[in-house]
């Protein structure tokens, strides 16, 4: 009830409900985030078999950027048999 009853308060302005909580905290990107959101982990790894969408979305959604961000930028990895590749805002667009 913990993550249930946070989402809650982070959400409420948009109609967010108990049991509308709880069924979106069964998306394993939106528990993870609510984890980062109070505190409970450091950090978030997502996207290796979730869409860009997914993976950003519950973050902008309840953690949100600073109030002077004008943008957000991500990167992925790739790793190959014999090197690691970094790509930088490739998936998110202003």
């Amino acid at each position: 009830t913990k993550y249930v009853d946070a989402m809650v308060e982070l959400r409420k302005h948009k109609g967010m409900t108990k049991p509308s909580a709880l069924a979106q905290l069964e998306d394993i990107s939106v528990l993870g985030t609510m984890m980062l959101a109070v505190g409970d982990v450091d950090g978030l790894v997502s996207g290796a078999v979730h869409s860009t969408a997914n993976t950003v979305r519950p973050a902008l959604q309840l953690i949100k950027t600073q109030t002077d961000a004008k943008l957000i930028s991500s990167i992925f990895f790739m790793l190959l048999p014999n090197q690691v590749v970094v790509f930088g805002d490739c998936a998110i667009n202003p």
